[in-house]
């Protein structure tokens, strides 16, 4: 693979026409009857027929595989919570060894300036952040370190026969550069796991509310990572209400004020939550003690 970035393919070009015929519905006499095509065999291919053909797609990596677990609550459900997930240093594994990347990784953090003179610096990629350069600044030398990202959001799967949605949480390598994470057929992110959706039976609508938003809580605790999220979700993670900043201490009625309000950090969020004394079994107690820090009712944050 270090002199041939497409084994056990050829080519690239023998990798592009593999990967049709394996991603296409055509039957394995299909697929023999193409690779006899006089056109086809002047390509000189690595296989000549369909069982030779699945034989190289075997011998390439595999991916993660995905586990099942099943969560268990107290509180009941209409149908048992099941979290189908993938180990995430799989997964970073499975996208370091991706050859497509192999020219577009940085592993060396740096400070970029607009000028010579290093008055206006300029953050674009992680390892431009302060962040990485002092990550790297506590490994002895020739260490590398490798950023990860999680991006989640729900997404509406049928609209009009059932309202299926689904929760997935995808995963990336910060060391990639920017410009082909962006691009979506770069495929620069991981499905590593599908959120739970549950149907908590409780009478009270917030109530189920606040048992989803600790649910999504205990499931990350699988992943400690950066998270990209939409306002919605960054409440939920950060232990706030609605209509409340995830990262000030500030409520929508303070929105409009002309100074900078305290910012909202784990520590002031996770003292507020140990001065509440309320059991959090009790659910309709907990939420109404939660109310006076504007706080959503996950007691176990990640």
């Amino acid at each position: 693979r270090k002199d041939n970035l497409f084994y056990p393919f050829a080519s690239k070009e023998e990798w592009e026409v593999a990967d049709y015929l394996l991603h296409s519905s055509l039957s394995m006499a299909a697929i023999d009857k193409f690779l006899k095509l006089c056109m086809i065999q002047n390509l000189q291919l690595s296989f000549s027929n369909a069982r030779e053909l699945r034989s190289h797609a075997e011998m390439l990596p595999s991916r993660p595989s995905c586990k099942c677990q099943t969560i268990p609550s107290i509180h009941p459900t209409k149908l048992p919570i099941h979290l189908f997930w993938r180990d995430p240093v799989e997964c970073l594994e499975s996208l370091f060894s991706n050859p497509l990347f192999h020219d577009k990784l940085d592993f060396i953090p740096r400070r970029v300036y607009k000028t010579a003179a290093r008055l206006l610096r300029v953050y674009s990629e992680w390892l431009t952040g302060d962040s990485a350069w002092d990550m790297q600044s506590q490994y002895p030398r020739g260490a590398t370190i490798l950023g990860t990202v999680l991006s989640s959001d729900k997404t509406n799967i049928t609209t009009m026969t059932g309202a299926r949605i689904t929760h997935p949480l995808l995963l990336g390598l910060a060391n990639i550069r920017m410009r082909t994470c962006m691009k979506l057929s770069s495929k620069a992110f991981m499905l590593t796991a599908l959120l739970p959706i549950p149907a908590y039976l409780h009478p009270n609508q917030w109530m189920r509310g606040m048992l989803e938003d600790h649910l999504v809580h205990e499931c990350l605790l699988i992943h400690t990572m950066l998270h990209i999220v939409d306002t919605l979700e960054a409440a939920m993670l950060a232990c706030v209400r609605g209509k409340t900043s995830p990262f000030m201490m500030a409520s929508y009625l303070r929105f409009g004020d002309h100074f900078r309000h305290p910012t909202r950090t784990r520590v002031i969020t996770l003292a507020q939550l140990a001065s509440i004394t309320v059991d959090p079994n009790d659910l309709e107690a907990y939420f109404e003690a939660c109310a006076e820090h504007r706080l959503n009712g996950v007691y176990a944050p990640i």
